[in-house]
């Protein structure tokens, strides 16, 4: 048994069979790199520019929030509520942002502001504003009346510092 190279194995059509080798395995491993990028590529960019989670919008809000507020006790008002037989006594603070012009137009107001209060309280029944819920529609309510009373978007914030119905 002599030493001799072993014989290069064949195809059916008689060239010979690939080997592989280091030159192969390279190749692959070069391909599969490039697959693993571009996918996470594909990953990062659908976070970046499509943003599913809306942190963008969120930031923006968070960016309105930090707004400072300065507020304003109007003091305290007896309503007679539209039934005629009950009434609500309440401490009302407005805020609004705190802004020289916002300033002076509120302190310039205010008695306009205490008025579109009182009339827009007085048009409630007892069953309006005794539930605990009813105090937050108020709000909105009384927010959505002194914004429009004074033409400008000034209040922000209504807060009850005190509310009896009787």
């Amino acid at each position: 048994m002599a030493l001799r190279p072993p014989k290069k194995e064949t195809q059916k059509n008689g060239t010979p069979e690939k080997q592989q080798g280091p030159g192969n395995m390279f190749l692959m491993f070069v391909m599969m790199l490039i697959v693993f990028l571009v996918g996470a590529g594909m990953v990062i960019g659908y976070f970046k520019f499509f943003d599913p989670d809306n942190k963008e919008a969120k930031t923006e809000e968070k960016k309105k929030e930090k707004v400072v507020l300065a507020s304003m006790d109007l003091g305290e008002m007896v309503i007679n509520l539209a039934d005629g037989n009950h009434f609500l006594k309440t401490e009302i603070t407005i805020e609004y942002p705190e802004d020289k012009k916002m300033e002076e137009l509120i302190s310039e107001k205010k008695h306009q502001v205490i008025e579109i209060i009182l009339l827009t309280l007085r048009k409630k029944t007892v069953d309006d504003v005794a539930p605990p819920e009813a105090t937050d529609k108020l709000k909105r309510e009384l927010i959505k009346a002194i914004n429009a009373g004074l033409n400008e978007d000034v209040v922000k914030k209504i807060y009850f510092t005190q509310y009896i119905v009787q």
